[in-house]
């Protein structure tokens, strides 16, 4: 009788622009030291294909983890067990996190180069479909496993049910707005498979001060660019925005069915349950 090969297990860590990822990136290095690799192209508008990432572990045994700005679903195949980690932010928070990044720090500026209305406007100039328009939707709906190309039309509903469907198919997943929430689900999930990740919250990359409610940072982008490109902006957004929302309903099912006021062992293993519930 042939015995059934295990299956190696690898953390893929989806390090969507602008959605905490320098801080986990930072975690996963600390643990996995050699054996975690960033797994990008040259070109910074590159995309990967599950198939290439495939092939790159298939091909480095060691690796135990991976980051990568450009990789895109569907979750690899073949002889892996793959654990995603998955950020999402609410889009329009994080385009002002992308303007700070994109007209100060990427720049080496003591402040940005131009207004946060300035920087938006130079977007939509460009294109309808841009790092600041649905972008989370756009990235979590690809479903081709051998092509990196996958149009998403301005008005077609598809996409915002895949990414939707892909939340619902992972473990955990992680809200930027719930960040030490977030790490202590994802370590209810991970540390059973991976007893070297260290689960630190560190704040790498952070560009803004993350202060008051979510409501309230909203209103202050409101009050900042105006109405009316306030409400171009949510209306680029409308699928991001309808995938935060939804994420952000199940991410408070799970904290809630973990009971937050139990002491953390326990906690991590009513998260467990919560999470298995899903």
């Amino acid at each position: 009788m042939i015995a059934t090969q295990k299956r190696r297990d690898v953390i893929v860590h989806y390090h969507l622009f602008k959605n905490g990822g320098s801080s986990i990136e930072r975690m996963l290095r600390s643990s996995f030291g050699h054996q975690f690799q960033s797994f990008d192209k040259d070109q910074s508008s590159g995309r990967i294909p599950a198939i290439e990432l495939q092939h790159y572990l298939q091909n480095n045994t060691e690796i135990r983890a991976v980051s990568s700005h450009q990789l895109l679903p569907p979750l690899i195949g073949g002889e892996f067990r793959v654990l995603p980690v998955i950020f999402l932010r609410h889009p329009l928070l994080r385009v002002r996190s992308a303007y700070l990044f994109e007209w100060q720090k990427q720049l080496g500026l003591n402040t940005p180069k131009g207004s946060f209305s300035d920087y938006i406007q130079s977007k939509f100039d460009k294109s309808f479909s841009s790092v600041i328009a649905d972008f989370q939707v756009s990235r979590l709906s690809h479903t081709d496993y051998d092509n990196p190309r996958q149009a998403m039309k301005s008005h077609d509903v598809q996409p915002l049910e895949r990414a939707q469907n892909l939340l619902d198919s992972l473990p955990f997943f992680g809200l930027v707005e719930r960040f030490s929430d977030s790490l202590t689900w994802m370590r209810s999930i991970a540390c059973g498979r991976f007893p070297e990740l260290e689960i630190t919250e560190y704040k790498e990359n952070v560009l803004q001060c993350d202060s008051g409610s979510t409501v309230e940072r909203l209103d202050a982008i409101r009050t900042e660019i105006g109405d009316s490109l306030y409400f171009e902006l949510c209306h680029r957004n409308q699928r991001d925005l309808q995938l935060y929302a939804y994420a952000l309903g199940s991410f408070n099912r799970v904290m809630k069915g973990s009971n937050a006021a139990t002491t953390k062992p326990t906690l991590v293993s009513r998260l467990r349950a919560a999470a298995a519930s899903r």
